[in-house]
């Protein structure tokens, strides 16, 4: 019986938002060949493409390089995450392709870096032996950036809600009233969302939107405090905490944990088992999450080859 290593895989370019939403769909599929999100999650993905503007989304999807079977079955994807970067997905039986995924990246999305030497960098997850072989022998060297994938399994007791005086826990309401908001509150998280109000808005159309599961916290004065934002795949019973943050001047509130367990609750009649979190190394960050149930985690890092310009 042929096995996979006899199937024909030819690599092509990104075409359309057909090529986009038939990579979501990989990544959906190829959950269960890993137990894990060893590929991306659909918030990470749909984030790519509607979180911005259009321009900006236009110019991510021309990294895109797909690979297919002759009878046109996606089964690996590669392209820049940020400026410098390459993110490979891949099925489980085709990781054969990874080395010729780098080559790819190395042609098309190697940047300078301030030396002015050409420098590719990729996030390879600890556990990924077998990469980190690929990596090294490539000329890559593991760095100290690094971050890591936490989970909690639905069923473990989720603790009592912490009490907010002063502040509303509620969804993010549609309009543009609330997503100038919701911007202000994210831009003073990450300066680089500070002026991304259409950009917030845009991301309300994303295909695994649902209101219901972006949740904020409101000061009296009107002002958006801390939000958590959960998205739910229903085929793999899975979900994702993303983005989560506290406005810095209400900060040691517990706003962000209350956030966190009310939406926990909120995961539990939709049928979610898994629950996902991605997060740097943050002691504060991360310190919270484990409060909240996010003990197990899987550690990545970033590996980086720099050559002649």
């Amino acid at each position: 019986m042929p096995t996979a290593r006899d199937v024909r895989v030819t690599a092509r370019p990104y075409r359309d938002f057909d090529d986009f939403l038939r990579i979501r769909q990989f990544l959906i599929d190829t959950y269960p060949l890993y137990g894990t999100y060893h590929n991306w999650e659909i918030r990470r993905w749909e984030g790519q493409w509607y979180w911005g503007d259009v321009a900006s989304s236009l110019e991510w999807a021309a990294s895109i390089c797909l690979w297919e079977t002759e009878q046109g079955e996606i089964v690996g994807a590669a392209h820049a995450d940020t400026p410098g970067s390459l993110a490979i997905q891949v099925h489980l039986d085709y990781r054969r392709l990874e080395d010729e995924m780098i080559d790819w990246g190395e042609s098309h999305l190697a940047a300078p870096n301030a030396a002015g030497q050409r420098q590719l960098e990729v996030e390879a997850h600890d556990y990924d032996a077998a990469l980190h072989t690929l990596l090294a022998r490539r000329g890559y060297t593991q760095t100290d950036s690094c971050g890591y994938q936490r989970r909690r399994p639905l069923d473990a007791p989720i603790l009592p809600p912490p009490a907010t005086p002063g502040y509303t826990l509620r969804n993010l309401q549609p309009g543009m009233d609330d997503c100038v908001r919701y911007t202000e509150a994210l831009g003073s998280v990450w300066s680089h969302s500070r002026s991304m109000v259409e950009g917030v808005a845009r991301f309300q159309t994303s295909l695994s939107y649902r209101p219901e599961l972006h949740l904020v916290a409101e000061a009296t004065d009107g002002s958006l405090a801390a939000f958590a934002g959960f998205t739910v795949v229903e085929a793999n019973h899975t979900a994702v905490v993303e983005p989560v943050g506290t406005h810095p001047a209400h900060r040691r509130k517990h706003l962000a944990q209350a956030l966190i367990i009310e939406g926990l609750h909120r995961l539990q009649p939709l049928g979610v088992e898994m629950v996902y979190l991605g997060t740097g190394d943050d002691e504060a960050a991360n310190r919270l999450y484990e409060q909240v149930g996010f003990t197990h985690a899987d550690m990545f890092h970033v590996w980086r080859k720099t050559w002649p310009g």
